[in-house]
């Protein structure tokens, strides 16, 4: 599975909720089945698009996502399959190509 529907496809800002996340300078770029995540310039870490889940390349943590207010998303990391942030995507960023 992955975003076939185009709804999370895009450059996202991540705004901490909760949890152990940066204040600041996090984003995410999501591809129709593959992403990053970023802090600046810096790709931090690689993960698959699966519905409305962010898998990670060899780490054991998942995003899940849920639609939030206007265009905004709201999701949860999960590390082990436990809770440790709670985070919101906005878009925002740069436009162009988002085939990771």
């Amino acid at each position: 599975m992955s975003d076939e529907g185009g709804e999370l496809t895009g450059y996202w800002r991540v705004e901490r909720v909760s949890g152990l996340l940066p204040p600041v300078g996090l984003r995410k770029r999501i591809g129709p089945r593959t992403g990053t995540t970023r802090l600046g310039p810096l790709t931090l870490a690689r993960f698959h698009v699966r519905g409305r889940t962010l898998d990670y390349v060899g780490w054991p943590l998942r995003d899940e996502l849920r639609p939030g207010d206007g265009a905004a998303w709201l999701g949860r990391g999960l590390l082990f399959g436990r809770e440790f942030c709670r985070f919101r995507l906005v878009p925002g960023g740069k436009g162009g190509n988002v085939d990771c």
